[in-house]
């Protein structure tokens, strides 16, 4: 395992966050808590070892071991105080899932709620927490899911994200269905539009078997045939 290091000069960096992963850490290797506030400070840099390097010589009792939770308390205080806390709380309950997807929304919720461990201490509070933030189609898919007993915060967004997709999925075949049928309807109404100038073009158009009229009258030339040869010379 490799504690994570903390500079405090980096604009993205979490004092709790470093905190947390680094007590995870240790306690999952079986160290003392008293040897855990001894080894993170080979793990402070750049600002976070200043501070560490002035707490540590400004001690009374510079020779005793230090516990973590004193260590703790005092970088807290230095470098995450409780209105940056509070304004994480304030953050975390205003949670929404917004133009957020459903994957981005689980992680924001699980990077707050470390702010607010009252809020989401039992996991029924958790996961009605975490459906208080999406949509109301959302809300009301999941909600019997949270009534079965094996149904946890890691299911339930697992879930959540599941119909998200297949709420995408039908969106996208209903609109490849819509554009299909708006395609058909227009090359119907164009052949539609098409026949009547068909017709009337070739309707206008005598057959040349018939007599064609000249002046108002029929010329027929076997009429004027008979005439001629009928008439005195």
């Amino acid at each position: 395992m490799n504690p994570p290091i903390l500079y405090l000069s980096k604009v993205d960096e979490d004092p709790q966050e470093f905190i947390d992963e680094f007590y995870k850490i240790l306690c999952d290797m079986g160290l003392s808590t008293n040897y855990n506030a001894e080894l993170v400070s080979y793990k402070l840099k750049d600002v976070a070892q200043i501070w560490h390097m002035k707490w540590r010589d400004n001690r009374p009792l510079r020779g005793e071991l230090v516990s973590w939770e004193i260590v703790k308390r005092a970088f807290l205080d230095r470098f995450f105080p409780r209105e940056m806390r509070e304004a994480k709380v304030v953050e975390f309950i205003n949670l929404r899932l917004g133009g957020m997807s459903v994957h981005d929304y689980s992680l924001k919720f699980i990077q707050l709620a470390k702010y607010a461990p009252s809020l989401v201490s039992d996991p029924r509070d958790e996961m009605s927490r975490f459906m208080t933030g999406v949509s109301d189609d959302l809300q009301e898919e999941c909600h019997s899911s949270m009534l079965h007993d094996n149904m946890n915060i890691a299911h339930l967004m697992v879930h959540a994200r599941r119909f998200e997709e297949a709420r995408a999925k039908r969106k996208d075949i209903d609109s490849k269905r819509a554009r299909s049928f708006d395609g058909g309807a227009t090359k119907d109404s164009l052949g539609i539009q098409d026949k009547p100038k068909f017709n009337k073009r070739f309707s206008n158009q005598a057959p040349s078997k018939f007599p064609k009229a000249r002046d108002g009258r029929v010329s027929n030339p076997k009429f004027h045939k008979g005439v001629s040869a009928s008439s005195p010379t």
